[in-house]
């Protein structure tokens, strides 16, 4: 039975949504969302892609990291969504997808005739420890061959050399480091600027990108400090497109926390992530 954002939210008070963090423990769950028993969180398909110049790919597919450190209580649903939103057709991935025994065909198989890689948002440092060395460098060729990634929250923790200020690997697709934004890992709205124009933000727990080499990485938005909450670069012949808050958060993550969005849900910004990345 499909059940609406209202009545949804109406029966889980008393629970706590979950955002991201570089590590530690994740909040308690709002409980377990799927694409197939929400009714229109993502809202309308985004209806004018982002204006890139150039012909869209003819690949079709997403992938969306579904495994160890994603959370469960609508994060990686909220990445699924996303996608189908700007037409892809989404498939869950996890580390255990590849090994040290995969073949060539298995490796080309799990990417075959797909455009972009969504990492959600969670705890990176569990995202990072369950992700396989096989796993890591298959994502690295995919998009090194022309491949997106798009990160949000701990996606973006994820993307850099290394897990925030840790000393975990990350999936070193871009360049710089990224900070935790604020130790108070409560939900908030912020208010930034992106490409220049105020905005406002559901932030809980993610970072701020640092350090970006001159001319490799473009700031797209920033948090209410000056700290940099957004940005695009390439690797290799992909792109990559990262962000500290979450763009994908659905309406029912403010009402859940009683939080004023001035301006609503972000999901303009990540359909401009996903067609810069994928363009």
């Amino acid at each position: 039975m499909k059940i609406t954002t209202l009545s949804l939210w109406m029966a889980v008070v008393g629970s706590t949504l979950v955002g991201c963090s570089q590590g530690g423990v994740q909040s308690s769950a709002l409980g377990t969302l799927t694409p197939s028993n929400v009714t229109n969180l993502a809202g309308s398909p985004a209806s004018v892609p982002v204006d890139t110049g150039t012909t869209p790919k003819a690949k079709t597919r997403a992938l969306v990291y579904k495994g160890p450190g994603a959370c469960d209580e609508g994060c990686w649903q909220a990445a699924y969504d996303m996608a189908v939103r700007n037409g892809l057709s989404p498939t869950y991935v996890g580390p255990s997808d590849l090994n040290t025994v995969s073949t060539d065909s298995e490796k080309e198989a799990l990417f075959q005739d797909v455009a972009i890689w969504l990492q959600p948002g969670g705890v990176s440092s569990e995202v990072m420890g369950a992700m396989n060395n096989t796993m890591v460098s298959a994502l690295k060729s995919f998009v090194n061959a022309g491949g997106a990634y798009v990160g949000f929250c701990a996606g973006a923790f994820s993307a850099t050399q290394y897990d925030g200020d840790s000393s975990i690997l990350g999936y070193n697709l871009f360049p710089g480091l990224t900070t935790v934004f604020n130790d108070n890992n409560e939900a908030d709205i912020l208010k930034g600027t992106w490409e220049g124009k105020e905005r406002y933000f559901y932030w809980e727990g993610g970072p701020y990108l640092t350090n970006l080499p001159a001319g490799k990485a473009e700031p797209i938005a920033y948090y209410p400090t000056g700290q940099i909450a957004a940005a695009r670069s390439t690797y290799g012949n992909g792109k990559v497109f990262i962000s500290g808050f979450h763009p994908e958060a659905p309406q029912y993550w403010r009402d859940y926390y009683g939080l004023t969005d001035p301006d609503g849900t972000d999901f303009d910004l990540v359909d401009e992530m996903i067609q810069w990345s994928t363009h």
